[in-house]
């Protein structure tokens, strides 16, 4: 691998490399990944450090699909934004590292859970906030044209439709899907500018830098869409894996990401994000539900594929709690 790696970046006009110390790297939920270190020229200017190789598995076991190009076009859009480690270099067909992948800069910054276990939850609502709101607001015409825009001009139309097609596509009836899909439909909230939309925003995407800042990472699954996506996803994701930091102080959040985006209560409130809570997950949803189908089929294979569909029974008791709630809320039995 360190040779692959140096002849990638040989490729893009890297002089004097020289890289060692490569390691795989455990937690990868969908690609693989490595560490390594490295030191280079580039530009007449010399350079080393940590580094991390991501790259797809073997055809035929990956939990999802998705494009290390997209990926990386992003990453590079976003990354004067937000705090996240850059996108170096990439190897759009695996021409040099055997599979499609990117080298992306390696952040000292620490996992968000183990973090607050030490630290404490209190700072990091006004920090998700702002987080999610520098997301939300970054211009959509300086985000790469590559990424998925609303087909029907409309992204909640959108996502209520994947509801439905994935309902159609699986290889056997889910009606839960349709149901949500006909609730959605009928009680959707007031509508918002489009935005960028990270689609796996939660704890297990971000960590913690020294100066108790959020970074995140995981752009393989960002479309154009509803920023309040980001938030439902967000929390529905804490319930399987707390603390949900918007919980922590809900006025707190609410307040400040309403301020740095401009959005109104009406737009963004406790109800709207238990909407989001069920439509924000259907990306995801959608994949291992066409993971779990094609390994039905004999498409595919992978225990991890199989590990991930207890996801879709958690999900669809949580998707009927939520709409549940939200039927009490919406005839004004909870403020």
């Amino acid at each position: 691998m360190p040779e692959k790696i140096t002849a990638l970046l040989e490729a893009n006009g890297v002089s004097d490399v020289n890289v060692g110390g490569y390691e795989a790297m455990t937690g990868g939920y969908s690609r693989l990944m490595a560490r390594f270190e490295a030191s280079f020229t580039i530009d007449g200017t010399s350079e080393s450090g940590t580094y991390v190789l991501r790259g797809d598995p073997p055809e035929g076991t990956a939990l999802i699909e998705t494009d290390r190009s997209q990926e990386f076009a992003v990453i590079q859009a976003v990354s004067s934004y937000l705090n996240t480690p850059a996108a170096r270099f990439l190897d759009a067909k695996g021409d040099f590292i055997g599979t499609p992948a990117l080298i992306i800069d390696f952040t000292k910054a620490e996992s968000t859970l183990p973090w607050i276990e030490k630290n404490g939850a209190a700072t990091l609502p006004t920090k998700l906030a702002e987080l999610a709101g520098a997301m939300h607001t970054i211009p959509v015409d300086e985000l790469p044209e590559i990424l998925a825009r609303p087909v029907s001009g409309d992204p909640l139309t959108d996502q209520i439709m994947m509801w439905k097609q994935t309902a159609a596509k699986h290889v056997e009836h889910l009606p839960i899907f349709r149901y949500v899909a006909a609730w959605l439909d009928a009680n959707r909230p007031p509508p918002v500018p489009v935005s960028l939309v990270h689609h796996d925003f939660s704890t297990a995407n971000m960590m913690v830098d020294g100066e108790g800042e959020l970074v995140v990472i995981d752009f393989e699954l960002a479309t154009i869409g509803d920023p309040r996506e980001d938030l439902g996803y967000f929390k529905a994701y804490a319930q399987a894996a707390p603390p949900d930091l918007i919980d922590e102080n809900p006025k707190v959040f609410l307040s400040r990401y309403r301020e740095v985006t401009g959005l109104t209560e009406e737009q963004v409130n406790p109800v709207v994000l238990t909407y989001f809570l069920v439509l924000g997950v259907i990306g995801v949803v959608s994949q291992i539900s066409n993971s779990g189908s094609a390994m039905a089929r004999g498409e595919t294979s992978s225990t991890g594929i199989a590990f991930n569909l207890d996801n879709l029974l958690f999900g669809q008791a949580a998707w009927i709690a939520a709409t549940d709630a939200l039927e009490a809320a919406l005839d004004g039995e909870v403020k």
